[in-house]
């Protein structure tokens, strides 16, 4: 039996799933975090170039992710702790889950009776591996971001609709059980024709979201990561952060 402390707030790290429709910014928010990597799955740190002034700050890093072995590689290098990353994204989970199938399907292993057809059996086995790797990943010392999309579900035991991560639905609820932070990412209009964008942190009408913290109330205006972070653990924020937010919200 392993007795362990429970860490203080500044030792905490924050895991959390950031989902919302494409083009909110969630690949933004998740990268102005401290010294983070970016496992990019999607190919699509475009939008990133806006505050290429500031990656250099940031201290920037990604890897590009084609096949579960990237994934398994990461995983491996930054589990040996012999590096200074302090926050790793893994953008996106539909994307690891998309990439898994496909590697399934087109195993020489696999009855070509099937072609390309996903069985019941396909998708347990990626619903296996999806499980280890949100695991895997989230058991890392370090802030642990997963970006989603989002997507209108009929919830099984009441039958509303619901708006949840764009996974298969037990996948879902079992990435949003693993995790500490649950975010809905979206965009709002405000007065004088203006947009801002919210993070909902608590669950509101259809759209799902938490917070174990209890320190991020029901959300947070024009959000990055670090603000996150910051408001769970009690780190300083650094100044370029506020001036990337500004460059961002123009």
């Amino acid at each position: 039996m392993n007795l362990e402390r429970l860490p203080t707030s500044s030792d905490t790290k924050v895991k959390g799933l950031i989902y919302g429709n494409p083009g909110v910014g969630k690949t933004m928010f998740c990268a102005v975090a401290p010294k983070p990597i970016i496992a990019n799955c999607e190919g699509g740190l475009l939008c990133l170039d806006k505050i290429s002034a500031y990656h250099d700050d940031l201290d920037l890093l990604k890897v590009d992710i084609h096949t579960i072995k990237d994934l398994q590689e990461l995983y491996n290098y930054l589990s040996k702790e012999e590096h200074d990353r302090e926050t790793v994204v893994i953008d996106s989970l539909a994307e690891v889950m998309r990439i898994g199938m496909d590697e399934i399907i087109s195993s020489p292993n696999r009855d070509a009776r099937y072609g390309d057809a996903p069985t019941l059996q396909d998708y347990g086995l990626n619903t296996n591996r999806m499980r280890k790797i949100v695991r895997l990943f989230r058991d890392l010392p370090m802030h642990v971001f997963f970006t989603c999309h989002a997507s209108d579900q009929k919830d099984e035991q009441s039958g509303r609709i619901m708006t949840k991560p764009s996974l298969t639905p037990r996948i879902s609820e079992e990435v949003m059980g693993y995790v500490d932070l649950v975010g809905y990412l979206f965009v709002a209009d405000v007065e004088g024709n203006k947009t801002e964008r919210r993070l909902l942190t608590q669950p509101k009408g259809k759209f799902e979201a938490k917070d174990r913290s209890g320190k991020l109330g029901v959300g947070m205006t024009n959000p990055m990561a670090y603000d996150v972070i910051g408001a769970i653990t009690g780190c300083k924020i650094p100044e370029y952060v506020k001036n990337i937010k500004e460059l961002v919200t123009k």
